[in-house]
């Protein structure tokens, strides 16, 4: 035989665990519709909850690249512009790098791969342009790698990369 020892049946084996979790659940429980009735516009338990499952519509993170040829003071120059879209930002450290695939008739004027980093600020203002002074023995197009790194709303940060192809000649 068995001796009970609590006047409550259901505590007597397992006692302070199961109370315990019997209060945590009646406080979860009695929080959640203070949750979902936020008037201050805070992020809600059901606006959370539509956001986790995906059915709330997410805001584009994006960056614009391009490049192409200009005339430079010594001769020409591919301008590489990455530009944040949004509420996007570019991260200027570790920045932005562009490498060129090598090739035949081709020759840089800088060095490469070519970096843009500024390690006093969080982030770049606005878009950024790089600048590659080159020279071609042919008509033959470029190819570059651009990498770069970007947050979107100050808290979620991705690196990107992008393959750019340039037509070595003056528009």
């Amino acid at each position: 035989m068995r001796a009970v020892t609590s006047w409550v049946p259901w505590m007597s084996e397992f006692g302070p665990l199961r109370m315990v979790a019997a209060m945590v659940g009646v406080l979860a429980t009695n929080s959640i519709p203070a949750l979902a009735v936020s008037p201050d516009g805070a992020a809600t338990l059901d606006r959370l909850l539509r956001q986790y499952q995906g059915s709330t519509p997410q805001p584009k993170a994006e960056v614009r690249l391009d490049a192409w040829v200009e005339a430079g003071s010594d001769g020409p120059e591919i301008v590489v512009r990455i530009e944040p879209e949004g509420r996007t930002k570019l991260i200027a450290d570790p920045g932005i790098t562009v490498t060129p695939s090598e090739r035949e008739g081709l020759r840089w004027r800088i060095a490469v791969p070519h970096r843009y980093v500024d390690a006093t600020i969080d982030y770049f203002p606005g878009p950024a342009a790089l600048r590659m002074p080159f020279i071609a023995n042919d008509q033959k197009p470029i190819e570059l790698l651009v990498e770069y790194a970007y947050c979107f709303v100050d808290y979620q940060c991705f690196f990107g990369e992008e393959t750019l192809s340039v037509a070595t000649h003056l528009p």
